[in-house]
């Protein structure tokens, strides 16, 4: 009896050895996991704090980038702006009001010949369309010449500097030049074989009525 009861005692001793030994055994395999399993959290959180952070420096270089440029923008659109006013000495250019002049006077010159032509009654009807057409032609070039220059004048028409408005003034101004000379040409001319016509035409009267001739 006693043999007995040692043998149950030394049983149950070692089961409760064994499943002390198994317990911790389990506790040891859930405390290694736990740890992995916080280890992977850190790591998730490092790499977490990591793209918030390259977020926001992405986010922090693209509003500088976006200010930058509309700040370049605005300097630009200002320097635009600037290159469509005038200034005063630009408005004031002598040239301006020299080419009124010669615009005036080249309609002046066609329209004293057409009158002094219609008057002697020497050239033929072609001939005066002709003159009548070449003084048109030339007058809608003078008038597109004084548009160009109604632009180059008034603010908020071109984008140029002052320089660049001065020679395009100085080119207009040149042009109008060539057109009042060709227009006192060809009226001159006109008016010279008109007279040309004329004294030919009285030289063979004055040789009719010298010899008799009746024609």
């Amino acid at each position: 009896m006693k043999k007995l009861s040692m043998i149950f005692l030394f049983t149950g001793l070692a089961g409760n050895v064994l499943y002390a030994q198994g317990t911790g055994s389990i506790f040891d395999q859930q405390s290694t996991k736990f740890k992995l399993m916080l280890a992977q959290i850190a790591a998730y959180q490092v790499m977490l704090s990591g793209l918030q952070t390259g977020y926001r420096i992405t986010e922090t270089g693209l509003n500088t980038a976006h200010d930058l440029k509309s700040g370049s923008f605005n300097l630009n659109q200002a320097y635009l702006n600037s290159l469509k006013q005038v200034s005063p000495v630009i408005q004031s250019n002598p040239k301006g009001k020299a080419m009124i002049a010669m615009q005036a006077n080249i309609q002046n010159l066609f329209s004293r010949e057409l009158t002094w032509q219609q008057q002697q009654k020497i050239m033929n009807a072609a001939e005066l369309t002709y003159i009548v057409q070449v003084q048109q032609n030339l007058l809608r070039q003078c008038n597109q010449d004084m548009n160009d220059l109604s632009q180059v004048l008034t603010p908020g028409q071109l984008q140029l500097n002052d320089h660049q408005r001065l020679e395009r003034i100085d080119h207009l101004y040149a042009r109008m030049q060539d057109k009042q000379a060709f227009a006192i040409s060809f009226t001159s001319r006109c008016r010279q074989m008109a007279q040309s016509r004329k004294r030919s035409t009285n030289d063979r009267n004055q040789l009719k009525k010298l010899y008799g001739i009746h024609s």
